[in-house]
């Protein structure tokens, strides 16, 4: 992987490529560092950062959970 951050002074910029990337497909992707990098969310996603602790306690934490795993 590389990783290069420029100051382009014109609309056309050059990066060295390692030997092992020749020939390959590569991916470069750019964006000005003091602007932040909006991704609209997708809407299809599970929103598994608002699973807390204390929230897959109420489900895993269960007598009906520890027979389910217990043969595990």
């Amino acid at each position: 992987m590389v990783r290069t951050i420029v100051k382009p002074s014109s609309s056309k910029i050059s990066i060295d490529v390692p030997e092992e990337l020749i020939g390959k497909d590569v991916e470069v992707i750019a964006f000005a560092i003091d602007e932040p990098l909006r991704v609209k969310p997708a809407d299809d996603l599970p929103f598994t950062h608002f699973a807390t602790e204390q929230v897959l306690a109420k489900e895993w934490l269960t007598k009906e959970e520890d027979a389910a795993w217990q043969d595990l």
